[in-house]
């Protein structure tokens, strides 16, 4: 397994986030974790990338457990991940050329290494010509691929993806849940996404992790989740959020 959650816990201040999380994510697996509003999804994404410390449980990303790490010892396995965050998080102050080239040059690649790999990726999400706009200057799901582009470029191992398709239209977020998956398969990155669109899911999960009331109330095939038949799931697959709570009783 490339990625491996035990009993993992998280309380912020008096809310009980999350309450025994297990997980297993398999090679070059595309996953998607769903689950409402308030489940705690972005709180077990940051756990995973060490940007916060669970309660108690272990959280192994190969042979490495990494709960028990420091910030100098994350860092050399962070080299590993990629991440797009739900907003972008582009730096406003470069442009899109020098946004994407910014882990390179963190790295001190050659800059000869790092034109051509930007120009490379660039042109495979089509933003071939747009090397010198500033963010401030594009579109919602032009943004989307400057981050893509920039979690993508130094072949991470694992890549996440935090509500990739939030504020696009149905356009944008086709474009970018096709890139998602065509990129999983190029490369061969394992991807965990984050969401809670069910175009999404469609488009791009092999597997499932629902997030409920703290814990992975299942974990299956997109298929199996998509016409599961039970109530919980199946209340929010389609949008019954208080039948959903009611169910879970």
């Amino acid at each position: 397994m490339v990625l491996r959650l035990v009993e993992v816990t998280k309380t912020l201040g008096t809310q009980h986030v999350l309450e025994g999380v297990n997980l297993e994510v398999a090679p070059r697996e595309r996953l998607c974790i769903v689950g409402r509003s308030g489940a705690g999804k972005s709180v077990l994404l940051r756990l995973i990338l060490g940007l916060s410390k669970p309660d108690s449980g272990e959280i192994w990303y190969g042979e490495t457990n990494l709960v028990p790490l420091r910030d100098r010892e994350l860092a050399p396995l962070r080299r590993e991940m990629g991440m797009v965050f739900q907003n972008g998080a582009l730096f406003d102050f470069m442009n899109v050329e020098d946004n994407v080239a910014f882990a390179l040059r963190e790295r001190r690649r050659p800059e000869t290494e790092i034109r051509e790999k930007v120009a490379r990726i660039l042109e495979r999400l089509f933003l071939k010509g747009h090397e010198k706009k500033m963010p401030a200057e594009l579109s919602g799901g032009m943004r989307k691929r400057v981050a893509l582009a920039r979690a993508i470029i130094s072949r991470p191992k694992l890549i996440f993806y935090d509500e990739p398709t939030a504020g696009l239209d149905p356009i944008g977020s086709t474009e970018i849940t096709d890139l998602i998956r065509c990129l999983n398969e190029e490369f061969g990155a394992t991807t965990i996404v984050v969401t809670h669109d069910m175009r999404s899911v469609e488009q791009i999960a092999q597997q499932v992790a629902f997030l409920h009331a703290g814990r992975i109330y299942q974990a299956c095939s997109a298929e199996e989740f998509l016409s599961s038949k039970d109530r919980v799931v199946n209340a929010f697959v389609h949008g019954l959020v208080e039948e959903a709570t009611v169910g879970a009783g």
